[in-house]
């Protein structure tokens, strides 16, 4: 009797096993970047949520682990860590992290009062004062005709009010941060996005370590060596076979889906596709 019911302790074990091994661990710098994701151990925001609902629909489980950033990248190299949720592609990185789109929004974009015409380009700004924070997005005033100005200590808080005090006609900053911050203003409704100004949107990507034990790559018969190096233009690409493959595929769903963007709505307080309408 005890054999069999060895047996069946084993079989019902294996049953389990696949959704028990299948862990994603995603790490993150320690300190808190809002609402993307607040301190630990509550680590709630765009990314709990949106990473969380991505595992759960391939039958894995999220853990996040908060640490250093140089040690993240240290462990992404390792494999020890299987991704960061949103990092800028680049070459060096490329080396032992493959990149690919989560399905949010990246971009600079720009900031002016509510009445003024569409910005498609610098060259709109030309007479213009256009307020830079130090060390924030460049632009070269000679080429556009503009002025800049870059008071000390600009904060975000600072830069809405410069904007509408009529102090500047223009400023730059990542959409995320801007709309965060506007979420909330009692004068909202006096400013204006320029989706278009600054090169346009893109979509943040996921950087998922190569040598993750989901992660499993084949040869990219897409890639283009006369382009430079991208996300979406390397020489290797996802193995169909990989949990890393059912990863990016699930969450370019739930961007079809308009989960991705209604994420994006609850926690920034716009929505990008109502947004793009309106141009």
């Amino acid at each position: 009797m005890k054999p069999f019911i060895f047996f069946i302790a084993l079989f019902f074990s294996f049953l389990i096993l696949p959704s028990q091994a299948c862990v994603l661990k995603m790490g993150y710098r320690t300190t808190a970047r809002l609402p993307n994701i607040e301190a630990n151990p509550s680590n709630k925001g765009v990314y709990h949520d949106l990473y969380s609902e991505a595992a759960k629909r391939i039958g894995c489980k999220l853990e996040i682990y908060r640490l250093p950033k140089k040690r993240i990248l240290r462990d992404l190299g390792r494999g020890t860590l299987d991704f960061y949720p949103g990092l800028t592609f680049r070459e060096e990185r490329s080396l032992y992290i493959h990149f690919f789109a989560n399905g949010l929004p990246s971009a600079n974009i720009g900031l002016t009062r509510v009445d003024e015409p569409e910005i498609k380009s610098f060259y709109d700004l030309k007479g213009k004062v256009v307020l830079r924070a130090y060390g924030g997005a460049s632009i070269d005033a000679d080429k556009y005709g503009v002025t800049l100005k870059t008071p000390p200590e600009l904060s975000f808080e600072k830069a809405i009010d410069f904007i509408l005090n009529k102090q500047a006609y223009f400023y730059e900053d990542e959409i995320g941060t801007l709309s965060y911050y506007l979420k909330d203003h009692p004068r909202a409704s006096e400013l204006k996005f320029h989706i278009n100004c600054c090169a346009g949107l893109s979509e943040l990507t996921v950087g998922f370590s190569r040598e993750s034990p989901h992660l499993k790559e084949e040869i990219n018969l897409n890639y283009d060596a006369q382009k430079p190096l991208a996300y979406n233009n390397f020489p290797t690409r996802l193995a169909k076979r990989s949990t890393a493959y059912r990863f990016q595929q699930v969450l370019h769903e739930l961007k079809e889906e308009g989960y991705t963007d209604q994420l994006f709505k609850k926690y920034y307080g716009i929505s990008i596709h109502e947004i793009l309408s309106n141009q």
